[in-house]
């Protein structure tokens, strides 16, 4: 436990059991308060009552759909109303929008994933710049995939939207850093949890081979052999996040063992 973020306030948007939980975590740990946002209620309400139970924070749940940019905007103004102030933001809300060949693409699902990978998060970064702005400062964290530099088959949409993201926010670090705002971007690797589970699941069952082996051999494509955990990106996140990273805006910061080099 740290208490370098001793009662600021965090928003942490689309807080799953996975890295949104693991962040809300590390900030409570560290001594803040926080927010956690996601769509459905029953599951963001558990989630905040685990995190406060577990480092004795306040811990506001708020249900929000950041594809609703009016909604996305209101979840800002409300944690400040709340709590007071606003001090860092991760966006780790996401949407696929299927796979399919570029040729044979949905583009109902390219618009649903575009809300919420651009324009949503964008929406939830640019209120909270303006109120952080106004407040001596503050981080926004950026949560991308290893696919904006992969660009895998089939996965044009989550790809391009993400890579739409990172550009935004790389600019958008530029015109914030006048008011003490850092804008930064963590990539995960291959992250443990149900939805790592569900990918090599399909995979085995695709190929023939068993899931343990599926798993093993996308570890070996990583230079430290290993895949990485939620805890991972969550303290990347409390870096860039807390007053170490300071002179740390416009990056990203690839957590994925080794996946992607150079």
């Amino acid at each position: 436990m740290t208490t370098e973020m001793q009662d600021h306030v965090a928003l942490v948007v689309g807080a799953g059991s996975g890295i949104g939980l693991a962040c809300a975590l590390a900030f409570a740990h560290a001594g803040a308060d926080v927010v956690v946002a996601a769509r459905r209620r029953q599951p963001v309400e558990d989630l905040a009552r685990a995190v406060h139970q577990a480092t004795g924070r306040r811990v506001v749940p708020i249900v929000c759909d950041i594809a609703d940019v009016a909604a996305a905007r209101n979840l800002v103004d409300r944690t400040v109303g709340e709590l007071a102030r606003l001090d860092a933001v991760v966006n780790v809300a996401t949407a696929s929008g299927g796979r399919a060949d570029v040729v044979d693409l949905d583009f109902d699902g390219y618009r649903q994933a575009f809300e919420v990978n651009v324009l949503g998060t964008l929406e939830v970064s640019r209120v909270a710049a303006r109120h952080m702005g106004l407040n001596g400062g503050g981080s926004i964290v950026q949560i991308s995939t290893l696919g904006v530099h992969a660009r895998g088959e089939q996965q044009s949409i989550y790809t391009s939207t993400k890579a739409a993201l990172v550009s935004a926010s790389f600019t958008m670090a530029k015109e914030v850093g006048r008011h003490g705002v850092r804008v930064n971007i963590v990539t995960p690797g291959f992250t443990t949890g149900a939805n790592l589970d569900r990918m090599f699941s399909q995979i085995a069952d695709r190929t023939g081979r068993d899931v343990e082996s599926v798993s093993a051999r996308a570890a070996s494509t990583a230079a430290l052999r290993r895949h990485v955990d939620p805890d991972d990106i969550a303290e990347a996140v409390l870096f860039l996040s807390s007053a170490r990273a300071r002179n740390v805006t416009g990056v990203e910061l690839r957590v994925d063992a080794g996946q992607w080099t150079g």
